[in-house]
């Protein structure tokens, strides 16, 4: 997925992120090469990143650099401040929203594998319908799950008018803490 979105993006394409799960992976696939083209939250903010690019999209269209900006957001953690997509929408944002779909809240499973308290309700999510949540803003909302279809998502993200929100399923997995 993440060397997909890396290949598929324009070269200029602010990211922001918040999939903590799988942030080495997309580190790995998306290295940071040039300043003010990244930003995540710090550890135990979940849901900042998700208002945080829509802000930064509106300080892209304002300042007149008018970069792409494309968020990572697991399917857990956009539903913290989910309604930062009818923001994006209303302001008529051309920026991408990545769902990795895992059906978990995999990073809190991870620090329950630290505290040792397994079994915590509430860290499954099935059933989540990224696809319509995002249409319910006002986003353009779709799935993909072939890097040609998730490249061509992508592509046309940016040529819109508004925000996208692609949905990815991903294999769900919990990442070691240490």
């Amino acid at each position: 997925l993440f060397h997909t979105l890396r290949a598929a993006a324009p070269a200029d394409t602010v990211l922001v992120e918040e999939s903590p799960s799988n942030l080495a992976e997309l580190h790995t696939a998306w290295p940071i090469t040039q300043p003010d083209s990244f930003f995540t939250f710090a550890s135990g903010s979940l849901g900042w990143n998700l208002p945080a690019s829509v802000g930064i999209a509106l300080a892209e269209r304002t300042s007149g650099r008018n970069r792409p900006v494309l968020a990572v957001i697991g399917d857990g953690s956009l539903q913290y401040s989910i309604q930062a997509l009818w923001t994006a929408a209303q302001q008529k944002l051309p920026m991408l929203f990545v769902v990795p779909c895992n059906a978990e809240y995999a990073i809190l499973k991870s620090f329950a594998v630290v505290e040792e308290t397994p079994g915590v309700p509430g860290l499954n999510i099935p059933g989540l319908d990224i696809v319509s949540l995002g249409a319910g803003y006002g986003c353009h909302s779709v799935s993909a799950s072939t890097p040609d279809a998730i490249a061509a998502e992508v592509k046309a993200a940016f040529t819109r008018t508004g925000p996208t929100v692609l949905a990815v399923p991903i294999e769900p997995s919990v990442p070691p803490l240490i």
